[in-house]
């Protein structure tokens, strides 16, 4: 009898490892473009005839998609699926890259920067959709914080992946590369969960409504913002710093950045999940999060280091922001009050936290100062650690979202509020 009930339950567990898996490699593998443009920005500037300046225009376009259209995209996943709203995310992304890896002028490169950026919006949207849909309890809350690293991930994917073409003029044969693994990407949605996600239709004027009366989901959109804006600012910067300011190879400067990314990403996100549900005070967490990051911010560009010591404030900065973006990103489900709201606050998020990563790329690579660029992230996280809300309990404790079985449908979850 007792392997009869664990049949089913150890089915459960695997299902939701691997829609674990699958939500974070989708979101990793939308980011990668942007790791092969940093790495190749001098070659594409070369052979495209471009300036620095227009490169930097390239990475804001990759996020004017989801800036501007977050919301719509999240409409628009919530009448086709999740499972249809990825595919479409590889599709766009399988076109970008082909753009890309043909471009030769301005005009491809940035229509393929377009496409990009379109595909990581809908991911971004469709991917904590997913999870707070099918996963429940405090596998939903890690799930959600271990997610939430796949930005600088999925950038050092991107440099990990140029380092094969990093000699000679081979820059568009990792874009084919990464192309080809979005088509991969678009064959393994077949086998995503059929269940129905947790997630409605709802109008702009309820999106409007939701964000100017609940300050808890603007304030957790900025805290979630502007470590990412940070994040992302470091993260173009750091490899020409680092290759500049001690004489490394592409391939040197591009390995251990991505190696200590990746490491401590995953390390930050899955600590801070474990520290979540030991209910160690969300807000507390994250002010002390800011105050390591910023110091290791300057522990990464204090010029008169080594290359071991700069990495050392790097993967002190990226535990850091780890910690931010997984403990802020595992509120969701306890900041919104409703399960209609769920769509609607991620878009919201999504599209707050793209819009102000859209200024990122220019600012910082205008900025040719160490001290500028310390002082910047800075006043930035300081300002993310006043506006972080308090959590709540919100949806967990008015709905029951958070026991609730994968297989359960938001009827069912309104019949039991009703009732």
């Amino acid at each position: 009898m007792n392997a009869a009930i664990d049949k089913p339950v150890a089915r459960r567990n695997v299902r939701s490892a691997l829609l674990i898996a699958f939500c974070y490699a989708s979101i990793v593998l939308s980011m990668t473009s942007v790791g092969i443009f940093v790495s190749f920005v001098v070659e594409i500037g070369r052979d495209l005839h471009i300036s620095r300046a227009e490169a930097g225009m390239a990475l804001s376009i990759y996020s004017i998609p989801a800036a501007l259209a977050c919301m719509p995209i999240g409409r628009l996943i919530d009448r086709i699926g999740i499972r249809y709203g990825m595919m479409l995310a590889g599709i766009l992304a399988a076109l970008g890259d082909i753009f890309l890896a043909g471009a030769s002028d301005t005009e491809m490169l940035y229509g393929g920067m377009a496409l990009e950026g379109t595909a990581f919006g809908c991911m971004a949207v469709a991917c904590p959709s997913a999870l707070v849909s099918w996963l429940d309890g405090n596998l939903r809350t890690r799930a959600l914080s271990f997610w939430s690293t796949y930005g600088p991930v999925g950038y050092a994917c991107g440099l990990l992946l140029a380092v094969p073409f990093a000699t000679g003029t081979h820059w568009r044969q990792s874009f084919a590369w990464d192309g080809g693994i979005f088509c991969v990407l678009i064959v393994l949605a077949f086998w995503l969960p059929a269940q129905s996600a947790i997630v409605e239709v709802r109008s702009l004027r309820a999106g409007l409504k939701l964000f100017l009366l609940d300050r808890a989901v603007p304030r957790l959109a900025l805290a979630l913002a502007l470590p990412n804006a940070v994040a992302y600012g470091v993260s173009v910067v750091t490899p020409s710093y680092l290759e500049h300011l001690y004489g490394l190879s592409l391939k040197v400067s591009n390995g251990g950045v991505a190696g200590a990314k990746i490491l401590a990403m995953v390390c930050g996100g899955v600590l801070t999940g474990y520290l979540l549900i030991r209910k160690v005070d969300f807000r507390n967490l994250y002010r002390l999060l800011v105050v390591m990051g910023i110091f290791a911010i300057l522990v990464l560009f204090f010029p008169y280091g080594t290359f071991p010591i700069a990495l050392l404030g790097l993967v002190m900065w990226l535990l850091a922001f780890g910690g931010l973006v997984g403990s802020a990103t595992a509120q969701l489900p306890l900041l919104v009050t409703s399960p209609r709201d769920i769509g609607l606050a991620s878009g919201i998020i999504g599209q707050i936290t793209s819009f102000v990563c859209l200024l990122a790329p220019p600012v910082f690579l205008a900025i040719s100062q160490w001290n500028i660029l310390w002082g910047l992230a800075s006043v930035t996280l300081l300002l993310a650690a006043w506006l972080v809300p308090g959590g709540r309990t919100g949806l967990a404790s008015q709905t029951g979202i958070g026991t609730h079985s994968p297989d359960r449908t938001p009827q069912i979850l309104h019949e039991e509020k009703r009732t």
